[in-house]
C-alpha cells in the first residue's frame, strides 16, 4: 500500500527527532559552538581530533578531523588504537600526555585525562582524548594546555 507524501513527510520527521533525542550531547551549560571556534582556535587543524565521554563511554563532542578522529594512530605504548577507543580506555583515569613518530616524516601527540572543572562548577565525570597527527603536531603536553583553556572558555 502506498502512502501519501504527507505519511512520508511525518515519518521523516519522527525520524528525525528520534535521532536528535538519542544524539550526544554536552552538559547544560557548556555552549557548543563556543566550544568549537575555542578548540579550533587553539588546536585546530585537518590533523586534530578532540572527543569528550561521559563516565559510561558515550561521546558527547567531537570536533576535528574525520579522518584523525577515525583512523588508528600509534598510542605512543606499542600499539594503535583511535581517539573514541582511547576516551573510553582512560574513564576517570589520571591525565596522561604522549608524543611519538606516526611515520618516518609525522609525529603524533595525545592529551587524555578528566575535562577540568571551573571553580565553583559541579564535576561533569567527563574525559577527553585530544589528538594531533602530522609533520608539525604538538607535543602531548602542549596539546594539554591549548584544549584546557578551550574547555575553560566554552563553560566547563
Amino acid at each position: 500500500m502506498r502512502r501519501p507524501w504527507m505519511g512520508r513527510g511525518a515519518f521523516v520527521a519522527l525520524a528525525a527527532v528520534g535521532l536528535t533525542a538519542c544524539s550526544p550531547k554536552l552538559p547544560e551549560g557548556i555552549d557548543e559552538s563556543v566550544l568549537t571556534q575555542a578548540v579550533g582556535r587553539s588546536i585546530g587543524s585537518p590533523s586534530t581530533c578532540v572527543v569528550i565521554a561521559d563516565a559510561k563511554g558515550k561521546l558527547v563532542w567531537r570536533g576535528g578531523g574525520y579522518i584523525t578522529c577515525s583512523r588508528n594512530l600509534p598510542d605512543c605504548e606499542g600499539a594503535q588504537t583511535t581517539a573514541e577507543d582511547l576516551v573510553k580506555a582512560n574513564l576517570g583515569k589520571p591525565a596522561r600526555f604522549l608524543s611519538c613518530p606516526s611515520s618516518a616524516a609525522n609525529t603524533v601527540g595525545w592529551a587524555i585525562g578528566p575535562v577540568p572543572t571551573g571553580e565553583g562548577k559541579p564535576d561533569r565525570h567527563l574525559t577527553y582524548v585530544a589528538v594531533m597527527e602530522g609533520e608539525r603536531a604538538l607535543p602531548g603536553l602542549e596539546i594539554k594546555d591549548r584544549v584546557e583553556r578551550a574547555f575553560k572558555k566554552a563553560g566547563f
